[in-house]
């Protein structure tokens, strides 16, 4: 049964706001000098954990909707994608233009030397085409079958990116540790709904 029109634009048009809100209230904060000594570093941690709660939703969503069946949950997940890619972005423009100051061969140098900035670009160039392939048109150019494969880049990128978070937190926040669990079962029930009812 599909959903109805009206209620999957609903959820569609609820979850762009409400993922734009977080990073409103991250700039107005940091307009207001709200962010400790060292703005920067506050902008750096939490938009990469906007992102990674995001990424986070956008695998719940499959969990829930394999729970319910209710197809309604599928409009929120290409917003859910979108604002993800856009705060992991926005992770490494800070990065490289208020941490590093814009030079880009002290940041070269900085990512050859270092794990998590060479798992965080590899998270963010995974989730790359997935931004890209978030339009209407993408599975009607790509073909459906090819489109819908493409997009199982976001287990990798998931991993990864938890894989960052650990690395950045030596391993030691509770959140990470969570995050972690979720994700391995979301993908243990991936695979049991692919194994016991072929779907």
């Amino acid at each position: 049964m599909k959903p109805a029109a009206p209620l999957t634009a609903l959820i569609r048009w609820s979850v762009w706001p409400g993922c734009a809100a977080p990073g409103a209230w991250l700039y107005w904060q940091w307009q207001g000098g709200n962010l400790g000594v060292v703005p920067a570093e506050a902008l750096l941690h939490q938009t990469g954990r906007f992102a990674l709660l995001m990424l986070m939703a956008t695998l719940a969503l499959g969990f829930a909707h394999f729970l319910t069946n209710w197809r309604a949950l599928f409009a929120a997940r290409r917003p859910l994608g979108v604002w993800t890619f856009i705060y992991a972005l926005a992770h490494a423009c800070i990065w490289l233009f208020l941490d590093q100051g814009g030079f880009i061969e002290f940041a070269a140098d900085e990512l050859r030397k270092m794990m998590h900035l060479q798992l965080g670009l590899a998270a963010l160039l995974l989730m790359l085409p997935l931004a890209l392939t978030s339009v209407d048109a993408a599975p009607r150019i790509l073909g459906f079958p090819v489109w819908k494969k493409l997009h199982l880049l976001v287990w990798p990128t998931a991993f990864i990116a938890i894989l960052h978070a650990w690395v950045v937190s030596r391993f030691e926040n509770p959140l990470v540790i969570a995050l972690t669990a979720l994700t391995v079962f979301f993908m243990a029930s991936r695979i049991y709904a692919r194994i016991r009812y072929g779907r």
